[in-house]
């Protein structure tokens, strides 16, 4: 047991370094659920925050913005810390309106060197940074289909 690790951690200690180039020659590798950057549409959103309440990342907070929205009363909208955001989709899945998407957006599209840029304001989450992907009609239909059943969902 000791000793294929040995030969292996020599083997890697004489060969050359590998350094990937960025930005990469070749596009991302994306399918057609990916999890990518949150699109909202602020004429659903009711500002109940049960995306914020639902985050594992907790990398949501609701904000208040000036204009008028009668199905928000409150005025308050996400802001997403896309620096902390894990990409899972329980906000989009959770929202009872269905006003959170995702969209291909991943990597590259999102990186940025200023860490205030990774605060999108609940006005810069309407611009859609690619194709909508992940609805919370993805995660609704899986469930009526019978893909996601409470004994697959409770071991996940």
């Amino acid at each position: 047991m000791v000793l294929p690790t040995l030969i292996k951690s020599v083997k890697y200690l004489v060969s050359k370094p590998y350094t990937r180039i960025v930005p990469r020659k070749s596009q991302p590798f994306k399918t057609e659920s990916i999890r990518g950057a949150h699109v909202l549409d602020m004429l659903k959103c009711v500002g109940c925050s049960m995306c914020q309440q639902v985050c594992p990342a907790a990398c949501i907070d609701m904000v208040v913005v000036e204009g008028e929205y009668p199905q928000n009363p409150k005025k308050r909208f996400p802001r997403i810390d896309h620096s902390k955001c894990t990409f899972c989709g329980l906000c989009v899945e959770y929202c009872p309106v269905g006003a959170l998407t995702m969209t291909t957006a991943t990597g590259y599209e999102l990186f940025t060197t200023s860490k205030d840029s990774t605060f999108k304001e609940p006005l810069k989450l309407k611009e859609a940074l690619g194709k909508v992907t992940v609805t919370k009609d993805l995660f609704t239909s899986a469930y009526a289909q019978g893909v996601i059943t409470k004994e697959s969902s409770s071991r996940g």
